[in-house]
């Protein structure tokens, strides 16, 4: 069994059990004792993630001032693309994203590096799409706690970070071992789990 193969068998192994226990993979009662987590540059190139146990592949591109362009290649959000910071700030620009295309207006408050528990920021955003819909939101970001997550054969460190807006609740997973997000699910208030993505690690 290659590595892809059996990652998608314990991401549906775990979403089995999820419903009744909480998340199996997420490990709260262990103590986890992290130094502050300096912001990293995003990891560039291509990247394989799990969602929901369906491989899907990731390119993230850097731009200029720190900015990065997301596009998904492979999986259920195939042909999305946008850009933002890379980590937990919304999308300035959106394409083909859900059926939708549009812009964002973003004004920042506070700063979430480096990482550590009790940290926040929080994103004003005031966006339209290509429909002509508009609307208007703040996403809060808090570092909520320090974890340990367990990813296909090995467990990692992580700060756990929490974002929530007028609509869903989003929550990263962020290992300082491995520099990277390793984690991240997306809640919808009334679709409710959107997203659950794990990395699929080399």
């Amino acid at each position: 069994m290659n590595r892809l193969h059996r990652a998608a068998l314990i991401a549906g192994m775990a979403a089995l059990t999820a419903g009744c226990a909480g998340d199996p993979t997420i490990d709260r009662e262990a103590k986890v004792e992290l130094a502050p987590m300096e912001q990293p540059p995003v990891p560039v190139g291509q990247s394989n993630w799990l969602n929901k146990g369906e491989p899907t592949l990731m390119k993230m591109t850097s731009l200029k001032d720190g900015m990065i362009a997301g596009t998904w290649l492979e999986g259920a959000s195939k042909g999305c693309s946008w850009v933002n910071d890379g980590w937990f700030a919304p999308a300035e620009s959106f394409e083909n994203c859900r059926g939708n295309s549009g812009t964002q207006k973003i004004s920042k408050e506070g700063d979430i590096w480096p990482l550590a528990v009790g940290k926040t920021v929080s994103y004003k955003v005031t966006g339209e799409n290509d429909k002509g819909n508009t609307w208007k939101t703040t996403r809060r970001c808090e570092v909520t706690d320090a974890v340990m997550v367990s990813i296909q054969e090995n467990s990692y460190a992580a700060y756990e970070v929490i974002c929530k807006n007028s609509w869903s609740t989003a929550k990263w997973y962020v290992s300082p071992e491995l520099q990277r997000v390793i984690k991240y699910n997306r809640r919808h208030k009334d679709r409710g789990l959107e997203l659950d993505r794990v990395a699929v690690l080399e």
